[in-house]
């Protein structure tokens, strides 16, 4: 049986477990990844930006800055962009054109609600691979969706990315409440969001591994977490078939990780995996307090406090 608390875990770090996995093959194409590694199975580092094993990418980071502003009470928008603002401060090596551009607007404006890029070519996944801490705090349909959507338009304000984060979101709530799988995708399906949002939520889960694309586009991206989701496999067997097909393989990863880590739970993310992430120690730390968020989230929903 897997409790809520394994669910909470599993999300955080199937994040940076799949973000750790594919931070090697960035940017290579599948055929380029069979040629030089056969089949990519372990947390090596290396990588485009000479990643150290087990160490975060911008995913894992940006994770980071949302989930510590969940963590120090209370919480705000404001905190989160200044939890961003610190991390984009260190001039990270590894950080997305739009990301980059809204966070530079935002270190000259200090507006968190007018930095995020609402353009056709600001679609990208940089938001949704960030979004889990908020889907693992907030119960509340409202609640969630509202920061959701504000998280998300930080830097990615397009509806594309604000609703996929907003799906991704119903998906992960409904797990942790219970759900199987598909009543938690028809969960998310109910939502009135943009048509290639719903389109990715409906993605055929008999579609083969080398069917689906793992670009850097937010629908690619939301639509390979809901195929992951729905496979009958180990969270291992999914991530590394995923990974393989190369291009955003760090992003893809992390995404897909956290919706497979929040259905199977942190004991099915491999022990030599986790053992590796940097963050492992700060992530599971969390937990409890993402626990607490959401039991005091239902007794105000009751009415007890």
């Amino acid at each position: 049986m897997v409790d809520v608390g394994d669910r909470i875990a599993g999300g955080l770090l199937g994040v940076a477990a799949g973000d750790a996995l594919g931070a090697t093959l960035e940017f290579m194409t599948a055929s380029e990844i069979r040629r030089r590694f056969g089949i990519h199975r372990e947390i090596t580092g290396g990588g485009p930006f000479h990643w150290r094993p087990g160490q975060g990418t911008d995913d894992t980071d940006l994770t980071w800055a949302v989930l510590a502003a969940y963590r120090d009470q209370p919480y705000s928008l404001d905190r989160v962009a200044d939890n961003m603002l610190d991390w984009y401060h260190t001039g990270p090596r590894d950080i997305g054109g739009a990301t980059a551009r809204a966070l530079g607007r935002l270190d000259r404006t200090g507006d968190p609600r007018s930095s995020g890029n609402t353009g056709e070519r600001s679609c990208g996944n940089g938001s949704l691979m960030r979004c889990i801490p908020t889907a693992l705090a907030r119960p509340e349909p409202d609640l969630r969706r509202k920061e959701l959507t504000e998280i998300s338009a930080i830097t990615h304000a397009h509806v594309r990315c604000t609703d996929s984060c907003v799906a991704y979101g119903e998906v992960v709530n409904a797990l942790l409440e219970g759900a199987e799988v598909q009543a938690a995708l028809a969960a998310a399906r109910t939502l009135d969001v943009h048509a290639e949002v719903r389109a990715a939520l409906d993605i055929d889960p008999a579609l083969p591994v080398d069917h689906l694309r793992t670009s850097g586009y937010v629908i690619d991206s939301l639509g390979c977490a809901i195929w992951a989701l729905q496979q009958d496999a180990t969270f291992e067997e999914v991530i590394v078939a995923l990974v393989n097909r190369g291009r955003d393989t760090d992003t893809t990863g992390a995404i897909a990780g956290g919706l497979v880590g929040v259905r199977q739970g942190v004991d099915a993310i491999p022990a030599r995996w986790r053992e590796k992430l940097e963050c492992h120690a700060r992530f599971v730390a969390a937990t409890s307090g993402l626990l607490a968020l959401r039991a005091d989230s239902r007794w105000r929903q009751i009415g007890y406090r």
